[in-house]
């Protein structure tokens, strides 16, 4: 009787998101995430199913060790894995809306809408070897919810793009559930490819080229940086392992990454996301409206009291770009007054 392979997978019901500190994302697929427009709701049900799939990424990681026999470094093949499933090369997913939806911050009906979106067949590019092109197809299939779980399933030929561990990245978990815009990933996407060289260089053009984005959707790289850039920034400072400072000269940027959790005394200057983004307003203030250390510690304090976010809306435009130092203090004071 021939020996059972051990390799081959068991048939299982379904795929479930589990409680991770990280998740993989194979080179394949931080293509994808880098060449389209996901939202944040999207990214956070792509990060439960990489959450459910793990262990199985795991099993297509190559881990070389002398000790090892040929027998035992063989790699467990796409056929060998998929032969103990069901549904023809369909494969089930469940998720807790109580994990994509901590809290119940979210409407029910924002995830559906995003549920449905991602069985739009735009939703993904594979290519088709048998036209040497591309195919459009949907990411997921046939979700369903009730008060508790969402249901989908996935195509093997979808799924084998998220287990393809040739090449692979990780990344928090979280970061989709605090991130403030959906550029976030998209970006650390791009960035990562760049991890090991730890800086790179670029013109603004092709920047935008490689991570998709229409040359006019900024009006110059100085909206870019104020819309794009400087948010990504606070984002991967706050609650990524791994973020970047920036410099812009004649049509070039240069990105310099570092490691958030050897930036000394990072925790204690910005605990949260508010003070990161305060402490660059202040920055702002101190070189475009000329404010000396006192009336920075007041702007300081207002931004406090306030809160950065709320603060910015009532400032914005509202104060004469020609009021300096203490004019631009007693502006700001009148203009609160007239706010409320």
């Amino acid at each position: 009787m021939a020996k059972k392979d051990t390799n081959i997978i068991p048939r299982k019901e379904a795929l479930t998101s589990k409680p991770r500190k990280k998740v993989l994302i194979s080179n394949d697929f931080r293509e994808i995430l880098i060449s389209q427009e996901t939202s944040i709701i999207e990214q956070r049900i792509i990060t439960m199913i990489l959450s459910a799939i793990k262990d199985e990424q795991s099993l297509f990681i190559s881990v070389k060790s002398p000790m090892q026999d040929e027998s035992q470094q063989r790699q467990l093949s796409f056929d060998d894995y998929f032969e103990g499933w069901a549904h023809q090369g369909l494969v089930d997913f469940s998720v807790s809306i109580q994990d994509i939806n901590p809290g119940r911050k979210m409407k029910n009906n924002t995830i559906q809408e995003a549920l449905v979106n991602m069985t739009n067949i735009n939703w993904l590019r594979l290519k088709d070897e048998t036209i040497n092109g591309y195919k459009a197809v949907p990411f997921i299939l046939e979700p369903s919810w009730n008060k508790k779980n969402i249901y989908f399933k996935m195509d093997k030929a979808v799924l084998k793009h998220l287990l393809n561990m040739t090449q692979y990245y990780s990344i928090k978990k979280d970061l989709s559930f605090n991130t403030s815009t959906n550029n976030t990933l998209r970006f650390l996407m791009w960035l990562v490819k760049f991890k090991k060289q730890g800086s790179i260089s670029k013109e603004y053009v092709q920047l935008l080229k490689e991570l998709s984005i229409p040359i006019n959707k900024y009006e110059g790289y100085y909206r870019f940086e104020r819309d794009f850039l400087t948010r990504v920034k606070a984002d991967l400072d706050s609650y990524n392992d791994i973020s970047f400072n920036y410099s812009y000269k004649e049509g070039i940027y240069n990105f310099v990454l570092y490691s958030t959790t050897n930036a000394i005394g990072f925790d204690n200057n910005y605990p949260n996301l508010d003070a990161l983004q305060i402490d660059r307003a202040l920055k702002y203030l101190k070189k475009q409206r000329s404010l000396n250390e006192p009336q920075l510690r007041i702007m300081k304090k207002l931004y406090e009291v306030k809160g950065y976010k709320e603060l910015s809306k009532h400032l914005k435009r509202r104060v004469d770009l020609e009021l300096k130092g203490e004019a631009y203090i007693k502006a700001v004071f009148t203009l609160l007054e007239k706010v409320g």
